[in-house]
């Protein structure tokens, strides 16, 4: 079994606008259309079993739209997280709203969301997120797209942790992607989970080996970032890596399953 913890896809309607923007702006070909059922027909194409899909509201007002459109799209392999944006006024009643209808967590991206992560007023939408069981899984790093300044570093993710002890955070990239170095001495080894998605490209089989050994596999999720890269190939990858078999069957699809299941029944 694969499960794939970093996706993104797109309505139909918006699908080929958002890619188009994304691939002018970052100078980067995406490898399937951007629709759900691209993104399907791609998983099965290529070895994955399970999507989880991680929309981001870039407006507040696009959040009830995402998420109406999450909830009517996820099934048994997309697995939809939630959308939320720090501007909206009702952030409470969106979480509530996620969590009563079986979503297990949302997406942040500081860059696409202007705002910086560690930022005082963040501090009560994370609280809300821990109070209601729901992961948040977080861009860290620069982005392609938006490079610099990046407004979710390592030291951030740090930060969010020390002031809300107890909130199950994904931090992608490696824990801050090209800013490795960072993660490495900020991140790796507490008590957060880090995916696999768009780091392998840089990151040697020697560092992967190393970091995920330093942080402990169970709190490594196979992501692949899609559609920016092959899922085949970062399996093949991660399955090269010297690693226990159960250590690499743990990041390409046990952790994944056990932090769902946690966060409802694993399977919607």
């Amino acid at each position: 079994m694969i499960i794939d913890f970093h996706t993104h896809c797109f309505s139909d309607s918006i699908a080929k606008t958002a890619i188009d923007l994304m691939e002018e702006k970052s100078g980067l070909k995406t490898i399937h259309d951007g629709t759900p059922e691209g993104l399907k027909q791609y998983m099965q194409s290529h070895g994955v079993d399970r999507s989880v899909v991680l929309p981001v509201a870039t407006k507040p007002k696009h959040v009830p739209v995402i998420n109406k459109w999450a909830k009517e799209t996820g099934d048994d392999k997309l697995v939809f997280f939630g959308a939320i944006h720090p501007d909206d006024p009702d952030f409470d009643g969106t979480v509530q709203y996620l969590k009563s209808n079986g979503f297990r967590g949302v997406k942040l991206h500081a860059d696409y969301q202007s705002f910086y992560a560690d930022e005082p007023r963040m501090m009560p939408l994370y609280e809300k997120l821990r109070e209601a069981g729901l992961i948040l899984v977080m861009h860290t790093g620069l982005d392609n797209v938006y490079p610099v300044p990046a407004h979710c570093t390592p030291y951030m993710i740090r930060r969010i942790m020390d002031n809300v002890p107890g909130l199950t955070i994904v931090a992608a990239h490696m824990g801050g992607h090209v800013l490795w170095h960072d993660a490495e001495e900020l991140l790796i080894g507490k008590p957060l989970y880090i995916d696999t998605s768009y780091s392998q490209y840089s990151l040697s089989k020697e560092d992967m080996e190393r970091l995920i050994k330093r942080h402990g596999a169970d709190r490594v999720l196979f992501g692949t970032d899609s559609p920016w890269k092959q899922a085949d190939e970062e399996i093949r990858m991660i399955s090269a890596l010297n690693l226990p078999a159960d250590d690499i069957d743990k990041i390409l699809y046990k952790n994944a399953l056990a932090l769902l299941k946690q966060n409802g029944d694993g399977e919607k």
